[in-house]
């Protein structure tokens, strides 16, 4: 708080406290608008796109569980009830189960056989087991930083954030 002396010395030391601490708020609105517009809006889109790998990798297995299927039934032809589009199904007959067309990515397909489209579904999993775990990661440093940033905000705003009650007191939704 500032006070007046008729020190010309004070006067001055008070006048840059005073000056120092009315820049505290814009700093505070500062960083509360970076973890509100930067880094939780950032970590949206992470999350987004760690689902996203997880939707695939989940595609990719059950592809992989039906072709396991598809190896161990020995009458052919297979009938089968396809579905064709807003669980629509009909009814078809697959002659020939030797090959297979895979989505490999990019709108692309490859005639595989069932052993070859095993391996690469294999290789596919891996691949994006390994993106999602660097995007967990990096979701995890994101919430890192805001969690960080909102414990210097606490501080800055000088709220009781002793160590023993920062944890049970300070309670930040990322998410929110």
């Amino acid at each position: 708080m500032a006070y007046y002396d008729y020190n010309e010395e004070s006067v001055l030391i008070n006048q840059r406290e005073v000056e120092a601490a009315s820049g505290i708020p814009e700093k505070v609105l500062k960083y509360e608008e970076f973890v509100n517009e930067v880094l939780k809006n950032d970590l949206k889109h992470v999350l987004e796109e760690r689902d996203k790998v997880f939707d695939e990798i989940a595609e990719y297995s059950k592809l992989q569980t039906a072709i396991e299927r598809l190896k161990s039934i020995e009458k052919r032809p297979i009938k089968s009830k396809i579905d064709v589009g807003c669980s629509f199904y009909m009814q078809a007959e697959v002659k020939n189960t030797e090959y297979i067309f895979v989505d490999i990515g990019m709108g692309l397909h490859v005639q595989l056989t069932m052993d070859e489209a095993l391996k690469f579904l294999k290789k596919k999993i891996d691949q994006l087991t390994v993106k999602s775990e660097h995007l967990t990661d990096k979701s995890l440093d994101i919430k890192a930083r805001i969690k960080l940033i909102l414990e210097a905000l606490a501080e800055l705003q000088g709220l009781n954030t002793t160590k023993d009650s920062s944890r049970e007191k300070l309670r930040y939704d990322v998410f929110s």
